[in-house]
């Protein structure tokens, strides 16, 4: 079952970032779902259980040849200067795309500034994502082309990107938070801090989401076979949980957070 929601999410969850200018977003209409999906292993990061599943839509795509996966550019066996997600040729025109992923997951904060963005672990946030992902993993070709494996140093390579995940506003807000290349169809959720949650929903129960169905759309969800969340034992990290009332996921957030 989870092998299979992963790869749904992966060929239909809105996208978060939009087209930018590096890269456009991956076009996913040659990905097609398998009959039957393989077993992909939970026990790892949230992104590499997507990349795992990603390499198995594109391994079963009649569109595309997948060429390499987690490839290191590197300029000696001592120095590696970045990783490219996937090389795949298209099997129509012939042309190599080089193909980033992310999955990632951003609470509206409003501040002094207008609007913070951290993830569920402060530390990260969308602005830093983007400026990374926009300066260093989306120009890795056009950077180290020289240090590509012979075969592909000297072929043309289009670079796409593919973000999926989520953008959740506080409960309260106002208006939704935007941000630069932010997806105007971008999936979107509610957050609140955990003392806030008897004031919103005093007479429900949410259900925990794990970490990785959070790319799922609640309505693909098995809410049945979700465990409850203990609402009397503080959190000490945000927590993604499913309403019945909510058509869309949210977040519960420690009560110190973003505070780190």
């Amino acid at each position: 079952m989870s092998a299979d929601l992963i790869l749904s999410a992966l060929r239909s969850s809105p996208v978060l970032v939009g087209d930018c200018p590096e890269a456009a977003v991956f076009d996913r209409s040659g990905l097609a779902l398998p009959d039957e999906a393989g077993a992909i292993s939970l026990d790892q990061k949230l992104g590499h259980i997507y990349e795992d599943g990603l390499a198995a839509l594109l391994e079963k795509s009649e569109c595309y040849d997948l060429l390499e996966k987690s490839l290191q550019i590197q300029s000696d066996k001592h120095r590696t200067l970045g990783e490219l997600d996937f090389l795949l040729r298209d099997r129509t025109s012939g042309a190599i795309i080089h193909l980033e992923l992310a999955v990632k997951f951003y609470l509206a904060v409003e501040s002094a500034d207008g609007h913070q963005l951290p993830g569920p672990d402060a530390r990260d946030n969308y602005d830093k994502k983007l400026k990374r992902l926009r300066s260093h993993q989306l120009t890795l070709v056009q950077q180290f082309r020289e240090h590509l494996p012979v075969a592909y140093r000297d072929q043309p390579i289009t670079t796409r990107q593919l973000v999926i995940g989520c953008l959740f506003d506080h409960i309260s807000a106002a208006q939704p938070a935007q941000a630069a290349y932010l997806s105007p169809n971008a999936r979107r959720g509610k957050w609140l801090h955990q003392h806030e949650l008897i004031q919103h929903f005093p007479a429900q129960s949410p259900r925990i989401i794990p970490k990785h169905l959070w790319p799922v759309e609640v309505n693909k969800l098995p809410s049945s076979s979700l465990e409850p969340l203990d609402t009397t034992e503080l959190l000490d990290r945000c927590v993604m949980v499913h309403l019945e009332s909510e058509p869309m996921p949210l977040f519960i957030a420690p009560d110190a957070y973003p505070g780190v």
